[in-house]
């Protein structure tokens, strides 16, 4: 079981939970609302919760009563396919969601403050292996029934090593601006709890005017976002932090610019706060390095060092067209690493199968401090040269000109932009000229926007589905006679 209700840290007169638009729950009330939420979830033995909702009261109290009765709590959606895949004992739905569940086998039980569903078939739907605690969806496959099996001992000690890495302490108050569905909301979440902070709960966008209105209200003191809504944070967005009681700001998710990282870095020592560059992955629970503030300025570019208990190795790889020595395979070890992936039901009944996690990243280490370079599976062949696509990305990258470059079929390079076709023009040029090739083997494709996926990172997939029908796909080689020089 896991206690992030009534540990030593969570004094009973201290602020717990801030709800939007209501008043402020003690430690001491949300150990009653937990304790009520509990007895509906008693159960015979160990029992799957599935909880369909986000950032809202009933989720939040489903999620802390599962973990302290040992039961697994699984962050899905309640469709027909994961229900039938996992054949959970209880669902808490979204609020407004609970058309279709009596059709699909559970029924109401009546409670205040939640809807609890429970599971009618008198089978039992299979074990389930006492170290499992939580069950997450990976990044981007939020639909789908593949997800990640969490240990309760991974997720308190992940949660403690990061509660040390940013130093969180119980005066902290940490605003919910990432989904709890996904490891690095949910971190946020279990690390403030576990150091007896509190959390304000709401689902807002982290850059709306009404967000940050709240964020003012609620005397937030921190703030976690991805990549995607730092690039996004303007002179208005500073104005309206300047009105808040903010020191903290963190970022993971994805890889931040170091342009944009150096200037949130310089913002926040401005107000005597500090920006902390993070890496992560939901299948070591959440984070893996942390980079302290006062390192920023001179390891521009790195995530930081491995969090405490935690140890980053790298492993060799082929080399590619413009490596960097040392450069390999990032794997990671340590106590948040997964048990292992599910697809359904009977994985859940299945131990600890990783104890060192390959990443699928490439990096180096310098020193000890960790410097992402690209995706192993981001790797393609252009004329028979190995060249990272990330890094691709990484040379032609412009403010306000969002781009992603993907490979759809063999010695061709996409380049996907939401910005000005004539700058992006410009980038297919430099792409072809970095990588020595004619411009034909470069192309590119305007969109509207960049896809995404849930967790804010840009969704590869759904761009290749686009690539027939998505657009004007145009070719490189005359715009880069036009730019050469005297043209």
């Amino acid at each position: 079981m896991l206690d992030l209700v009534t540990h030593d840290r969570a004094v009973p007169s201290s602020p717990a939970v801030s709800v939007a638009g209501r008043e402020t729950l003690t430690y001491h009330d949300l150990a009653g609302l937990v304790g009520g939420a509990e007895r509906l979830l008693r159960h015979d033995g160990k029992a799957l919760v599935l909880c369909a909702g986000d950032r809202e009261l009933p989720t939040l109290l489903a999620y802390l009563a599962g973990l302290r009765l040992g039961h697994t709590v699984a962050f899905l959606p309640a469709t027909p396919e994961i229900l039938a895949a996992y054949q959970p004992e209880f669902v808490v739905p979204a609020p407004g969601a609970e058309d279709g569940l009596p059709e699909l086998g559970y029924l109401p039980t009546e409670t205040t403050g939640a809807r609890v569903f429970r599971r009618q078939a008198a089978t039992s739907a299979g074990e389930i292996h006492p170290d499992t605690g939580v069950v997450v969806a990976t990044s981007g496959s939020t639909g789908s029934p593949k997800a990640v099996r969490l240990s309760y001992a991974g997720v308190a000690a992940n949660s403690a090593a990061i509660v040390q890495a940013l130093g969180i302490t119980s005066a902290e108050c940490a605003p919910t601006t990432l989904p709890i569905t996904h490891a690095y909301g949910l971190s946020v979440l279990n690390s403030h709890l576990l150091a007896g902070a509190c959390i304000m709960l709401g689902n807002r966008s982290p850059l709306s005017l009404a967000m940050w209105d709240e964020l003012t209200r609620a005397g937030a003191t921190s703030f976690a976002a991805v990549p995607t809504t730092y690039a996004a944070f303007g002179p208005a967005h500073t104005t309206l932090l300047g009105r808040t009681r903010i020191r903290t700001m963190t970022q993971s998710g994805a890889r931040l610019g170091e342009e944009a990282a150096r200037r949130l870095g310089q913002t926040m020592a401005q107000r005597h706060g500090r920006f902390f560059v993070m890496y992560g992955q939901t299948e070591a629970t959440s984070r893996i390095a942390c980079l302290d503030p006062a390192d920023l300025p001179a390891r521009p570019g790195s995530v930081g060092r491995a969090v405490p208990g935690g140890t980053i190795t790298i492993e060799p790889t082929p080399p590619r067209h413009g490596g960097i020595p040392g450069e390999g395979a990032v794997h990671y070890r340590g106590p948040g690493v997964m048990l292992g992936y599910a697809a359904g039901r009977a994985d859940l009944a299945r131990g600890n199968e990783v104890d060192v996690l390959d990443t699928g990243d490439l990096g180096y280490l310098r020193d000890g401090y960790l410097y992402l370079t690209g995706r192993t599976k981001r790797i393609v062949k252009i004329l028979g040269v190995r060249v990272s696509l990330d890094d691709l990305e990484h040379l032609v990258e412009q403010p306000g000109h969002p781009t992603a470059v993907v490979s759809d079929e063999d010695d061709v390079v996409r380049l996907v932009g939401a910005g000005d076709p004539a700058v992006h023009h410009a980038q297919c040029a430099k792409l072809a000229a970095s990588l020595g090739v004619p411009g034909r083997h470069v192309v590119f494709q305007p969109v509207d926007r960049i896809s995404q996926t849930p967790g804010g990172k840009v969704d590869y997939q759904a761009l290749a589905d686009r690539r027939s029908g998505g657009g004007t796909v145009d070719r490189a080689d005359g715009l880069a006679a036009a730019l050469r020089p005297g043209s």
